[in-house]
């Protein structure tokens, strides 16, 4: 299995998931990924709760989705579809 693949699974939010990794191995990726698939199943955003063990790693995980979301949101529709 390729880490590209254990990282999508890890992303999915119906599985527990312990993340637990050097760093640059793609563990912001994956908190995002699964933080932004909630949102996109309906959960609403103060039901979302992410721990981090910084701060800068907190304001990155934040940065990384807003920005995820705002390019989301400026998207055409089949653009967005394709993305999705």
């Amino acid at each position: 299995m390729t880490a590209a693949s254990r990282q999508i699974i890890a992303a999915d939010p119906a599985r527990n998931t312990w993340l637990s990794a050097n760093a640059g191995s793609g563990k912001t990726r994956v908190l995002t990924d699964r933080v932004a698939r909630l949102l996109l199943s309906g959960v609403e955003p103060q039901r979302v709760l992410c721990l981090t063990y910084t701060k800068a790693a907190a304001s990155e995980m934040q940065n990384r989705l807003f920005r995820r979301l705002g390019e989301w949101a400026m998207m055409p529709e089949a653009a967005l579809r394709d993305t999705l």
